[in-house]
């Protein structure tokens, strides 16, 4: 992952702050997801997570760091659809890029 740009705005006009997550973090992520984490779907959970919670504010009103899997959930309903899809390309590339991934391990 390239470095996070400071601040991103949404389709709808919205401005999200951003922040690499720390490794503190990510352990505080882990144990917020709790069961998530003990799945097959454990990896695309945390991506996921790491994703909504590398938002520091919207609109310059500062979140706070999710302590809880629903603090995260919460944060991700805050985040939204328009958030999400400003924040993908950022974290896993354009579709272009994810395409030409899947391609290359079907090879």
């Amino acid at each position: 992952m390239t470095a996070l740009p400071d601040v991103v705005e949404t389709q709808d006009g919205r401005k999200l702050s951003l922040r690499e997550i720390d490794p503190a973090d990510m352990l505080d992520l882990i144990e917020a997801a709790g069961s998530a984490v003990n799945g097959a779907s454990a990896s695309a959970w945390l991506s996921y997570a790491q994703m909504i919670c590398s938002v520091t504010a919207i609109d310059g009103v500062p979140v706070q760091m999710p302590l809880t899997k629903a603090e995260v959930k919460d944060l991700a309903r805050r985040v939204g659809n328009s958030g999400v899809s400003v924040l993908e390309p950022l974290f896993y590339g354009t579709e272009s890029t994810v395409s030409n991934e899947v391609e290359t391990a079907k090879n």
